[in-house]
């Protein structure tokens, strides 16, 4: 991430963006792509809970309240002009219990689902692991270790107290 100063709002280098969009991608495929192999409403299924699933967290939980898309106007998923497109408006400060747990069941639900069905064949669930389970490490010790939006639960910048309040 690029910052000028411990005020400011930073952004998003292309590695990054290409790396977040890249993983995550490329894991939802993998996973969709191997329930598909078994059943063909289970892979739809599995494609719909992960797309949509997104755009409801984009929508209600951390990107309303991202001072990186509000103030830099910079996104790590989407082109900031989409995801303003997508976010509501109305929500702001901290989120709700039902926001906390649609953002749990979405990340990891992605990741939890498709497991029972892919494990038989190996190459398509160490591909899924490989890349659904780099956007998570990825978020878990890169993004969300600098992430500068106070409302995350994922959050983990230390430096976040010294920074501006957004929302």
């Amino acid at each position: 991430m690029n910052t000028k100063d411990i005020n400011s709002i930073c952004t998003f280098t292309f590695k990054e963006k290409l790396y977040a969009q890249f993983t995550f991608n490329a894991g939802v495929l993998v996973a969709a792509y191997g329930l598909f192999m078994n059943n063909t409403i289970l892979g739809i299924s599995y494609l719909l809970y992960s797309y949509i699933g997104i755009i409801l967290l984009m929508r209600y939980t951390v990107c309303p309240r991202c001072p990186h898309l509000h103030v830099a106007n910079d996104c790590v998923q989407l082109h900031p002009s989409i995801v303003k497109i997508i976010v509501s408006s109305t929500r702001k400060g901290p989120l709700n219990i039902f926001e906390k747990i649609l953002f749990v069941m979405v990340l990891y639900g992605i990741l939890i689902l498709p497991i029972y069905w892919i494990a038989s064949n190996t190459v398509i669930l160490f591909l899924f692991l490989l890349f659904y389970g780099g956007v998570l490490l990825g978020l878990h010790f890169h993004f969300c270790r600098d992430c500068q939006n106070r409302s995350c639960i994922q959050n983990r910048n230390r430096n976040l107290i010294k920074m501006p309040k957004i929302g």
